[in-house]
């Protein structure tokens, strides 16, 4: 997988957190949801790519 890739994932993930953090939603659950998986999406991508340099 390119370094692109791995950008636009992070990207990505930011982009949920940011909205995580924001919180557009009227129901807690799916902000807390957003939070989670920008966190996650963050870790795995930091993982992943430490692994594969």
């Amino acid at each position: 997988m390119s370094n692109k890739f791995y950008q636009r994932l992070l990207a990505i993930a930011v982009l949920i957190l940011v909205i995580g953090i924001i919180k557009p939603f009227p129901l807690t659950l799916i902000n807390t949801l957003c939070l989670i998986l920008g966190a996650v999406l963050i870790g795995l991508t930091l993982i992943i790519g430490k692994n594969r340099s």
